[in-house]
């Protein structure tokens, strides 16, 4: 019984490349364990206090289509132990320590992010984004940076509830990311984007 165990956390998870060409880009599909996904997202929402931001947008001022918060480090908000636990195994994956993680409440499928490149990563390109999604399956699009000097070209991939992408290298500085809208989905996302300060 204690050797199937073993072999069960042995197991490494399947490592799908996304960007490999001024970025590196990783996809791993079912990374954690449904059971705790389910978990941790029922105590992040219960426990989490959340914050709904407004932008000015075309002289007016907008909500942001999603709430947010962060925990970690120094955070007002700190690690709860289940979060410290699925912490530890994302930066086994990342091979990289992660200070603080900055979570993403999309309620339905009328919450998206646009377009974007991750600004904290910009001064050190070698920092790592680890991004794990909970509860809804989205679709998590990507695309050169139109300075990037890239084939202008757009790759989609469907992320599940428990699965794991590592953005680190160069993406931040060539390639942006999004969450489109989809109003097919009525069920909550939590994403949570373990960072590096």
């Amino acid at each position: 019984m204690i050797a199937q165990q073993v072999a069960l956390f042995d197991e490494r998870p399947t490592e799908i490349a996304l960007v490999r060409e001024r970025g590196d880009v990783v996809y791993f599909p079912r990374f954690l364990d449904r059971s705790l996904g389910f978990a941790l997202s029922a105590e992040l929402c219960a426990e989490t206090t959340w914050r709904a931001d407004s932008r000015m947008m075309y002289g007016k001022r907008v909500l942001v289509p999603r709430e947010t918060a962060s925990r970690g480090d120094g955070a007002n908000q700190p690690w709860t132990p289940r979060l410290l636990a699925v912490k530890d195994l994302v930066q086994r994956r990342a091979g990289v320590r992660f200070d603080y993680v900055f979570i993403n409440r999309y309620r339905t499928g009328n919450d998206s992010v646009a377009w974007h490149n991750d600004d904290d990563a910009e001064a050190d390109p070698r920092r790592h984004i680890a991004s794990l999604t909970l509860g809804a399956t989205r679709t998590f699009d990507l695309r050169p940076r139109s300075t990037s000097g890239l084939r202008p070209r757009k790759i989609s991939v469907d992320v599940e509830h428990g699965d794991l992408i590592i953005m680190r290298g160069e993406t931040q500085l060539f390639w942006q990311h999004r969450i489109a809208k989809d109003v097919r989905v009525h069920e909550e996302r939590i994403n949570l984007t373990f960072r590096q300060r």
